[in-house]
This record gives C-alpha cells, sequence and structure tokens, in this order.
C-alpha cells in the first residue's frame, strides 16, 4: 500500500508539472506568434512604400521620360535605322567628322529618342513651346519630336559641314502644307523651345516632303539633337494669359505645369515656366479663349510625388488653383496615359 501512495503522488507531481509546461509553452507560442505577425505587417508596410532614386522634379523626368534607342552604323557607308514607334533616321556615306574635323570612318552608335504622344512629351520635359518668326512665344502642333546623338567610343560626333541627314516620321494628321521642320534648344527651366529650320511648308520641295503610303513626313536635318515636324497653332480668336497658383503645392520651387489639347490628332503640349507672384503663367496673351484644354502639374517632396488634373474651358484672364493629390508613379503614368 505504501509503494501505491507514492505511485500516486508521483504521478499527480507529473501530472501538474505537465500541465504547467504546457501552458508556459503556449504562452511562449503566443507570444511568439504575435511578435511574427507584427514584425510581418511591419515589413509589409515598408514593402509598400515606393522609394524614389530622386528628390527633384528633374530627376522625374529623366528617370520616366522616354530613353534612348542605340543602333551600329559603319559611318563610311551610311544607312537607315528605323525606330520602335517608325521614325527613319537616313544617314549618307561619310557624314560625320570629330572635333577636329577628321573624317568619321568604322562604325559608330546612333542613339534616337521618338516622342509622338502628349504623355512622352510631359514625361520627357519636351513640350511644344516655341518661336514665331516674328520672334514671339508661341506654341506647335506636332507630328513628332526626334532626337538623334551620334558617337564613336563614347565620344560624341557631328554632321560634315554641308552635310544632313534625312528624318522621316508617320503622320497622324496627313498632307498639310503648314508642316515645317524645327529644330530644338533645351533647357531644365523651358523643357525645350523650337525654331523653324526653313519658313516653308511640306510639299515645296525645300527640304520636307510628304509620302501618301504610308503616311509620313520626310526631312532634312542640318545638325544632331533635337529636330520636330510641326506646325504654329494659329487662332483666329481673342487670345489671353493664363495663371497657375501653385500656393496650394506641397513644393513649389519643384513643381512643374503643363497644358495639354489635340487638334486633327495632333498634339500640342504647352509648358509653363515664366513665374509671378503666386505661380506660373502662360505666355502673355498666348492662349486662344474658349479652348477645351487640360492642366497637368507634377511636384515632388520628401520621397513623395504629387499630380494635379483639371479640365477647363480657358477664359480671359483667369487664375486656376490645382489640387494635388499624392501619387506612385504608375498612377502618374497611367493619368497621362489617358491624355493619348
Amino acid at each position: 500500500m505504501k509503494n501505491s501512495t507514492n505511485s500516486n503522488k508521483y504521478l499527480n507531481y507529473m501530472g501538474s508539472a505537465n500541465k504547467a509546461l504546457k501552458t508556459i509553452f503556449g504562452t511562449l507560442f503566443l507570444t511568439v506568434t504575435l511578435f511574427s505577425c507584427e514584425t510581418n505587417d511591419d515589413n509589409d508596410v515598408d514593402t509598400d512604400i515606393e522609394v524614389l532614386d530622386y528628390t527633384t522634379i528633374q530627376g522625374f523626368f529623366e528617370a520616366n521620360g522616354v530613353q534612348e534607342q542605340i543602333f551600329a552604323m559603319d559611318a563610311s557607308i551610311g544607312g537607315s535605322i528605323t525606330g520602335e514607334d517608325g521614325t527613319i533616321v537616313t544617314f549618307p556615306a561619310n557624314a560625320l567628322v570629330d572635333e577636329s574635323n577628321t573624317p568619321i570612318t568604322g562604325n559608330v552608335d546612333v542613339a534616337i529618342k521618338e516622342i509622338f504622344k502628349p504623355s512622352q512629351m510631359i514625361l520627357s520635359n519636351k513640350p511644344t513651346n516655341a518661336i514665331s518668326f516674328s520672334s514671339e512665344n508661341t506654341f506647335l502642333l506636332s507630328e513628332g519630336e526626334t532626337e538623334v546623338v551620334v558617337s564613336q567610343n563614347g565620344t560624341e560626333v557631328q554632321l560634315a559641314s554641308g552635310m544632313n541627314y534625312q528624318v522621316s516620321v508617320p503622320s497622324a494628321g496627313g498632307l498639310d502644307n503648314q508642316m515645317l521642320p524645327f529644330s530644338g534648344t533645351t533647357s531644365d527651366e523651358e523643357g525645350i523651345v523650337w525654331n523653324a529650320t526653313s519658313d516653308v511648308g511640306a510639299g515645296s520641295g525645300n527640304g520636307m516632303s510628304f509620302i501618301a503610303a504610308p503616311a509620313s513626313y520626310i526631312y532634312d536635318v542640318f545638325d544632331t539633337g533635337w529636330s520636330n515636324c510641326d506646325k504654329f497653332y494659329n487662332y483666329p480668336g481673342n487670345k489671353t494669359t493664363n495663371y497657375i497658383d501653385l500656393t496650394g503645392s506641397p513644393n513649389i520651387s519643384e513643381t512643374t505645369v503643363f497644358l495639354v489639347f489635340e487638334e486633327n490628332n495632333l498634339p500640342a503640349v504647352v509648358k509653363f515656366s515664366t513665374t509671378y507672384a503666386n505661380g506660373l503663367q502662360s505666355y502673355i496673351d498666348m492662349l486662344p479663349e474658349g479652348l477645351e484644354v487640360t492642366y497637368i502639374a507634377i511636384t515632388i517632396e520628401n520621397n513623395q510625388q504629387y499630380l494635379a488634373m483639371t479640365e477647363v474651358t480657358i477664359q480671359d484672364e483667369e487664375e486656376l488653383t490645382l489640387n494635388f493629390e499624392a501619387k506612385s508613379t504608375q498612377e502618374i503614368l497611367d493619368a497621362l496615359t489617358l491624355l493619348d
């Protein structure tokens, strides 16, 4: 009986010990599980935050604008290259020289950029602002912007004196005798400003022609860099100045403003770069009253991008206030694509 009693006491003791251990291990498991869940939740939040590689609006343009396409060509032979969107660039033989005016032989790299759509013009900071023949600020309707840069072994080369190459761009608007070739001067502030390189339009036999099938314009270019097949926007009615109040922008100094519209399938993208007390304004007396347009503004502050978009009908001397919303890069890209 004594041994039986001791055995029962031992079993009761072990049972209590097992229960205690189960309680301890259960508590530890719950604690570890909760800690693990909290850690995973934190990781999920961090993963969702978009980390930008830039802190300025210029960095935004460089990261999201149209990227160059690079082709190899024998400079001694010349030849044609065709971009992804249908731009054709054709060089004659022996057209290139180095900085010492020595003819280039052997292979060169031809880098091109093609811009046809409003979203591309905005993302690349390449609007259709221009200077008229009377030296006034104006803007263009575009059939396509093209950049051409040629280099050999990493060093840029140029056209030889008296030489030119040709650019062919697909046409969205059809034959228009007011179409002209333009060259562009770039800057961070204005993006680009276009000047006509000829005052005689398509079909004149003066360096620009139109081909019906496939519909395209072909024009001569006399320097590497940016060229454009465009026409000046003509409006017979009243013109005015518009103002964009940016006092509500998260970062006024890094805010850029564009105006967009289309006519006959041709886009016009106008950039505002002139400052006034509350923000940015258009060129003076440049905007057609009654024209339906979309205003777009983009800025960046503390690793966050902001977008403002609004459709308006241009009114006389109007000042508009834009509503900025925090957006991811993809949300900005998706919104701008709707303009195309």
